[in-house]
């Protein structure tokens, strides 16, 4: 939570100000526009590669200058601003389509992020580039003040007393450009009145005085910024939401009488002063945090009383790759002793999630860095016995746990890998065929002979189109019977998918489904792998 307040506090700052200008110039519309540009330049730049925020400022500082290029006042400057915002969405519209047939399933978070803001999932990085825009944009804005209030209150004055009408207007817009940018990663880009136009809007009800109003008006965006940090890290709802409800009751009260308004806002910013951090457990156990229920069954297995542990994913219907933290996530990291995250890119989030939530003294378990596995490699780790008994051997050790993870190992894991031994018995090199990857680190250990094209599985895994090639071997083995069974994936049934599986039936050929977490969501780790095992001996034939 710490870096989304400090990076929440200097967004809103630069928000509040600029956005005092914003409504004063009656250019609500184009801080509108603008945050419809940040949706398409963040995928844009995304999809070319690029930092996701780079897009956002580059697009945005791009548009404000063709606006202040098409358009002058009134009429011709709507008119320019309608034209482009019209065009600039069509772009974001191809760029979503491109993205999301190009990348993995994890490409609707990032249009979710981007839309609506992912405040608690900010990086370090992010923090330092998005805070040091801000306090420049404040910085910049506090020069500029008082020719900018000139201009805004009486143009035709301004210009003849040689106030460089041209430049200045540019320069606003892109100070715009930058705020809105900036203020997309807090309530996205939906959501941008909240903090750009909502809080000046405030400040002009409560006072006429602009110095005055300019004050409020910052002072209003950090407090409806920081009560909505505060308000979703304890009530387990979006931040942006908060943040926006907050900002319209405080509209709503300003547009009441002084007093009970001043009275309002006071309560409100009462509110901004609650303690962050979350309550210690009293229960004396050690909190643990597993990102995937399926390493959160063995954590709680090996650490018995030791330990509490929650799981992050438990719902066998999400997607980890496409996962979006909540507040209660981050609640959750925040309070955690010991966190386990899978790595080598599978859950991104949950690493996102860690950096953004730093606690001193807590201890990290990722996976793939255990296993020696990076990012490109199949992550599927939970489906290799050999992995878990690493896993089990070093979550005990940093739990101080070695007997629980001893009787886990020999006991708990005993039918688990009596059927991997049945399996290797009875089958060894029987030829199998998969639909994905999350299949490939199984044959070795029961000695089956996987011949499904490598590049097939991942592209399934990854949610791309197999080569025309690897799909004509595919195809040629079900068609001719070169395998024995075909394992699918049934969270993951693309109509490639169902089409594979109606092939590999119609020739008689056995299909096992497996899942990628744990089916029933109850499960224990063992019981869930053990029964997808039997179903793959009983297809072999045993």
């Amino acid at each position: 939570m710490r870096n989304a307040f400090i990076a929440g506090g200097c967004i809103a700052m630069a928000a509040g100000l600029v956005g005092y200008f914003v409504v004063l110039r009656n250019q609500v519309f184009t801080a509108d526009a603008l945050g419809h540009t940040a949706f398409t330049g963040s995928l844009g730049g995304v999809l070319a590669g690029f930092n996701l925020l780079a897009g956002a400022f580059a697009s945005c500082v791009a548009v404000a200058l063709a606006i202040g290029t098409l358009g002058g006042r009134g009429r011709g400057r709507d008119v320019a601003i309608g034209t482009v915002f019209a065009w600039v969405l069509g772009v974001g519209v191809l760029f979503l389509s491109l993205y999301t047939t190009s990348r993995s399933a994890a490409s609707g978070a990032v249009g979710v992020s981007v839309l609506f803001g992912s405040i608690l999932s900010l990086q370090p990085q992010q923090v330092v580039v998005t805070s040091a825009a801000a306090l420049a944009t404040c910085a910049v804005v506090a020069i500029v003040a008082r020719p900018l209030l000139f201009l805004s209150v009486d143009p035709d004055v301004a210009r003849t007393r040689g106030v460089p009408v041209r430049a200045l207007t540019a320069l606003f817009l892109v100070l715009v450009a930058v705020t809105v940018a900036e203020s997309v990663q807090a309530v996205g880009a939906l959501l941008i009145f909240a903090l750009v136009v909502t809080p000046a809007a405030i400040a002009q009800n409560l006072s006429a005085r602009p110095w005055l109003g300019l004050l409020l008006s910052a002072l209003i965006a950090v407090a409806v910024v920081w009560g909505g940090l505060v308000l979703s890290f304890y009530l387990s709802y979006p931040a942006s939401f908060f943040i926006t409800a907050l900002a319209f009751a405080g509209y709503l009260a300003s547009r009441l009488p002084r007093a009970t308004a001043l009275t309002m806002a006071a309560l409100l910013l009462c509110a901004c002063g609650l303690n962050g951090q979350p309550a210690a457990s009293g229960s004396g156990k050690l909190q643990v945090v597993a990102a995937e229920n399926f390493w959160g069954s063995i954590a709680s297995q090996v650490a018995g009383d030791r330990a509490q542990v929650t799981s992050i994913i438990v719902n066998p219907a999400t997607d980890p790759h496409d996962y979006e933290p909540t507040p209660s996530d981050a609640r959750a990291i925040a309070s955690a002793q010991y966190v386990i995250v899978n790595g080598a890119g599978y859950d991104a989030w949950a690493t996102k999630l860690l950096e953004a939530n730093p606690v001193s003294g807590r201890k990290v378990l990722t996976i793939g860095d255990l296993l020696g596995k990076r990012e490109g490699d199949n992550p599927h780790f939970w489906y290799s016995a050999d992995y878990v008994s690493r896993v089990v051997d070093r979550i005990g050790a940093d739990l101080g746990a070695a007997g629980g993870a001893a009787r886990y190992r020999d006991v708990g894991l005993k039918d688990y890998r009596d059927t991997i031994d049945a399996i290797r018995q009875k089958h060894a090199g029987a030829k199998v065929g998969a639909t994905e990857s999350i299949f490939a680190y199984l044959p070795q250990p029961t000695g089956l002979d996987l011949v499904t094209p490598p590049g097939y599985l991942n592209a399934i895994s990854e949610g791309g189109d197999p080569t025309a090639a690897d799909k004509a071997t595919v195809e040629n083995q079900i068609a001719n019977r070169l395998i024995q069974v075909l394992v699918f994936n049934s969270q993951n049934s693309t109509p490639e998918v169902q089409s594979l599986v109606g092939k590999a039936t119609a020739r008689g050929i056995p299909v096992v489904q497996i899942t990628e977490t744990m089916v029933p969501a109850s499960a224990t780790f063992q019981a869930w792998q053990t029964a997808q095992l039997r179903s793959l001996l009983h297809a072999l034939g045993d």
